[in-house]
């Protein structure tokens, strides 16, 4: 799985590793996820030639059922030799209601790889105190730094866009706050640096260990804060449209 917040540039990232799988013989399934219906996500990355299944209406955490059915359907039609699952951008605790799940159903078939969380560096500033801006309501901010607390990789995406002061600032605050993790720069957008976090996550399985707990309360309470537009538009040019 390949998580973070709104924004974070989650289907930029997956469709950028998916195209290297493949690139590399392997045939791909993609899952993704979101709170509305007809993603664009989902369209995207069809549009680039992938197989990819839908969960709406829920994050994964709360859909399991739906993931494994996902997961399924994709084996029974193109029997992927990997898959690419992509979580909503407001879920968290992934790791007890997903991975472990899923290592323990399909261990014997599959290898769970760790669980990256990507981050926006402008955002990810703001909510650690390195920054001033606009934030987000303490409950948002909760689910935020959950996200980042039970990633096994961490991923400073967008590197295009800040200086290397102000990355080496924050990849400094994530190894104080969690030395443990593993962190990565990189540009999903540009394609800098993806391919030793592409490496590390292609080689590596989930460690075993104990979950972090969650106070669901102020979990959901963030999480309904959050708003989903969702309309249909439909874009007329008589120049191509890139």
């Amino acid at each position: 799985m390949i998580g973070g917040f709104l924004g974070a540039g989650k289907s930029t990232a997956v469709g950028r590793l998916a195209r290297r799988l493949h690139d590399q013989g392997l045939k791909v399934g993609l899952i993704t996820n979101d709170q509305g219906r007809g993603l664009v996500d989902t369209q995207k990355l069809r549009h680039l030639g992938f197989s990819v299944e839908e969960i709406a209406g829920g994050c994964f955490c709360c859909r399991f059922d739906s993931l494994r059915d996902a997961a399924e359907k994709l084996t029974a039609t193109e029997r992927p030799d990997i898959f690419l699952a992509e979580p909503v951008g407001s879920c968290t605790d992934l790791v007890a209601t997903v991975s472990y799940p899923l290592r323990r159903l399909y261990g014997d078939q599959f290898d769970v790889a760790p669980l990256t969380v990507l981050m926006d560096p402008v955002r990810a500033s703001r909510i650690l105190g390195l920054e001033e801006g606009r934030k987000f309501s303490p409950k948002v901010s909760y689910v935020y730094l959950k996200q980042l607390e039970e990633a096994h990789v961490l991923a400073i995406n967008k590197i295009d866009l800040i200086d290397a002061e102000r990355r080496a600032k924050l990849r400094e605050e994530l190894s104080r706050r969690w030395p443990e993790k593993e962190i990565f720069e990189v540009s999903a957008q540009e394609g800098d640096g993806l391919e030793d976090w592409f490496k590390y996550i292609e080689t590596r399985s989930i460690p075993s260990g104990p979950t972090m707990e969650v106070d669901y309360q102020v979990y959901a309470e963030g999480e309904a804060l959050l708003g989903w537009l969702n309309a249909t538009l439909r874009l007329d040019s008589t120049e191509e449209i890139d």
